[in-house]
């Protein structure tokens, strides 16, 4: 095992500025035009004779509430510390807000799992989506082992997600050899021959 722990090395998510850049000025953009499209599809039902005058109201009352949400939905700051890099280590993963670890998720809190025979790393699909890589974990709220889908989320793009879940299962392969991982999980991450 201190052969292996000593070929695993810490990994940082990297981040892609300009594409990060890219789709904020296409969400803001959004909540700009929709806006005023919903002013000029307004003033336009007002001016229409041929329309009664409850479902003009219907339809205003229709583009306040749109109106509002996008308003609110353009002022509305995350009150709760944004992660702005995702670091992966011998003790496990871990979210960051600039030095601040905001959340971790470690190799000692994994848990097998609770059906005896099951794997206790697995990829599940969730309709068409890609793969997500789930864990156990003991959940002390409710004081069982819970499956949890390993989190990537974070405030901007990050190009190397996979290579940061690639070094989660292998940090657990090493740290954590009691666990059984799925053969699934070995070949998408090309972990095989370590698990050997």
């Amino acid at each position: 095992m201190s052969s292996q722990s000593s070929l695993f090395f810490p990994i940082e998510s990297k981040k892609s500025k300009g594409l990060t850049l890219l789709i904020k000025l296409i969400g803001i953009s959004f909540l700009i035009i929709t806006p005023l499209s919903i002013i000029v599809m307004a003033i336009f039902v007002c001016n229409v004779k041929e329309i009664s005058i409850e479902i003009k109201s219907v339809l205003i009352a229709l583009f306040i509430a749109i109106l509002c949400f996008c308003v609110w939905m353009l002022f509305q700051k995350n009150k709760k510390s944004m992660t702005t890099h995702i670091i992966v280590d011998e003790k496990g993963l871990h979210h960051y807000c600039n030095q601040n670890i905001l959340s971790s998720l470690t190799y000692a809190e994994l848990h097998p799992n609770p059906e005896l025979g099951k794997y206790d790393v697995f990829l599940t699909e969730f309709d068409e989506s890609a793969p997500s890589l789930c864990i156990y974990f003991f959940d002390p709220e409710l004081k069982k082992a819970t499956r949890k889908t390993v989190n990537l989320n974070i405030d901007t793009v990050i190009t190397n997600g996979n290579l940061l879940l690639k070094n989660f299962v292998k940090g657990i392969l090493i740290f954590r050899p009691d666990l059984k991982i799925a053969p699934n999980v070995l070949d998408l991450y090309h972990l095989e021959e370590i698990n050997k």
